[in-house]
């Protein structure tokens, strides 16, 4: 069955990490205040918050493994050993939804680092705002408030992270919030726990998103909605579909994990980096390192309108998030912000969010 968003309404459903059997799921309407309802948040939270990680000490650091989970304080990010390694970056000619800034494909290598396991959810985010007392800025694209003046791409000045006209509860990935908000809140993270928190670079992300694969989607050939929460293949818009019950953002850790250990690195919500824009991989450091070079761009058909910026006045943004067509939650997949009429310091959307990584 197929459903196309109509409203701002969206179903949960108890995350697959979760599930108390195989392939048994507990569908629960979101307007159903039900007890029902809370397990299933706390049920979420407690996979985020579970004990099958360590809290490293700076003697069990020494010793991570690859693939291990950890976390270093109560209300962290769970985060996944990522191991080094090489990896052939961007998608072939031949790929269904290639565009010409995902070439030409080249070998990265990524040295050892850690990822977070999830998408930062609104819990975490909301601990960060209680602890430094930081405001809470309006303004949102794409969020699910419908007015008639303005299109779903414009601005929304009522809209905020807490306030984002769709149902959210605290396992929701954060979503309206800016890539300067993003590295605020690893900065945070970093002061907090005496490491290295940032975003990602984008080769890592990439790396960490094919976990091994070469194939469009780390699953296979072809996007599936068993395997991520993203939309119809036209349209722009969420849809409900086999295991994606949400028309907008879901838990996190809804959906199988990849071979890495890592929930929703396709769909759900595009996710914040650490790159400049580039035009074209020739510019993405083989070293897997983020690209920072600021340089006047001059760019040419459907790319103009960015002719005179400068490089780092936008950011990458990879993975695709729930209103997405399945060309773009593919591992090669190339996307940035900010979207036309923003700049990075006010760009806030519905679909996107961050996740993180640490230096080990």
């Amino acid at each position: 069955m197929k459903q196309f968003r109509n409203n701002a309404t969206c179903k949960k459903i108890v995350p697959y990490s979760q599930w108390p059997k195989k392939n048994e799921q507990i569908s629960i309407n979101c307007d159903i205040r039900s007890f029902l309802s809370r397990l299933n948040i706390l049920a979420v939270a407690l996979l985020i918050l579970s004990t099958n990680f360590i809290t490293i000490t700076a003697l069990a650091q020494q010793k991570l493994k690859p693939g291990q989970s950890f976390k270093d304080c109560f209300n962290c990010p769970v985060m996944v050993v990522i191991p080094a390694g090489k990896f052939t970056m961007g998608s072939p000619e031949n790929e269904d939804g290639h565009s010409v800034v995902e070439g030409p494909q080249k070998s990265v290598s990524v040295g050892q680092f850690a990822a977070a396991k999830f998408d930062v959810t609104l819990g975490q985010w909301q601990a960060f705002v209680k602890a430094t007392s930081r405001p809470v800025m309006g303004g949102c694209a794409f969020s699910g408030f419908k007015d008639t003046t303005r299109k779903d791409w414009d601005d929304n000045p009522n809209a905020s992270w807490r306030n984002l006209g769709f149902t959210q509860d605290s396992t929701h990935p954060v979503v309206c919030i800016t890539w300067n908000d993003a590295q605020d809140y690893v900065k945070w993270l970093s002061k907090k726990t005496g490491y290295t928190y940032r975003l990602l670079t984008e080769a890592e992300w990439e790396y960490a998103a094919r976990a091994g694969t070469t194939t469009a989607y780390p699953w296979g050939t072809a996007a599936s909605h068993e395997f991520a929460n993203y939309g119809a293949d036209s349209g722009w818009t969420g849809m409900i579909s086999k295991r994606d019950k949400w028309m907008c953002t879901s838990p996190v850790g809804s959906f199988p994990p990849n071979e890495f250990g890592l929930y929703d690195m396709q769909g759900n919500v595009l996710q914040y980096v650490e790159d400049c824009f580039s035009a074209s991989l020739s510019d993405v450091p083989a070293d897997g390192s983020a690209y920072k070079t600021d340089v006047i761009l001059k760019m040419t058909g459907r790319y103009s309108f960015m002719n005179g910026k400068r490089s780092c006045d936008s950011r990458m943004v990879r993975g695709g998030d729930w209103g997405d067509p399945p060309q773009m939650i593919r591992s090669g997949f190339r996307n940035w912000a900010p979207g036309r009429g923003f700049t990075i310091d006010n760009y806030r959307s519905g679909g996107v969010g961050f996740r993180v990584a640490r230096i080990l």
